[in-house]
């Protein structure tokens, strides 16, 4: 058993702590280690005529990542339950083990990272594979909303249900609105209670 999978199993384990609490002592022992884990991963698309485009969201204890999806990535792209990352969902659920977890999916590789880079070569590399990626720091957002599209409100016969929910960020340079799909990412007050207790970003409703 690695010192990691101890650490956590540790921070799993311990019934006195509320989510934040466990959240806080996984940031922590995570960046002791040098490790950008990801916590929260949701799709969703930005409305763009004359087509849309599909972005996979990324967020990190740091910053948020934002990628455009290739169309290989779009018929791939597994997601995540309630958009919770592996590590933290092992520490705040009794349904994942921690071999279940699988590494790569886990944390953002600082091989692809040109902020990591050691050289200019490396940067250059890393940059071009990165081409349709913005990466924003916490610090540089000056809002962000979440709130449940009730335009697209459907009524069956299980009852009814809201299909996208709307996620708008306000940076000091640039606003962001994506439509974010209930039925990829779970609903509305799943989404909200991760990213309010995950972001160290205040999350408003309009």
């Amino acid at each position: 058993m690695s010192e990691l999978e101890i650490n956590l199993r540790k921070i799993k384990a311990d019934s006195k702590m509320s989510d934040s609490q466990k959240i806080k002592m996984f940031y922590d022992l995570m960046l002791a280690r040098n490790i950008e884990p990801i916590v929260l991963r949701l799709s969703g698309y930005i409305k763009n005529k004359p087509m849309k485009i599909d972005y996979l969201l990324t967020f990190t204890p740091t910053r948020i990542i934002m990628v455009k999806k290739n169309k290989l990535r779009k018929l791939i792209d597994p997601g995540f339950v309630a958009g919770i990352g592996p590590y933290l969902y092992y520490i705040l659920s009794e349904k994942i083990e921690y071999s279940d977890i699988k590494i790569k999916d886990s944390f953002i590789s600082k091989e692809q990272d040109p902020a990591a880079a050691t050289t200019a070569e490396a940067a250059k590399e890393a940059a071009a594979d990165t081409s349709d990626e913005v990466s924003i720091k916490y610090p540089d957002i000056k809002k962000m909303v979440f709130y449940s599209d009730t335009k697209t409100l459907v009524s069956n016969m299980l009852g009814t249900a809201v299909k996208e929910n709307v996620l708008i960020i306000h940076t000091v340079k640039e606003k962001y609105e994506f439509i974010l799909p209930a039925g990829k990412n779970g609903p509305y007050n799943k989404t909200v209670y991760w990213l309010k207790t995950c972001l160290p970003v205040k999350i408003s409703d309009k």
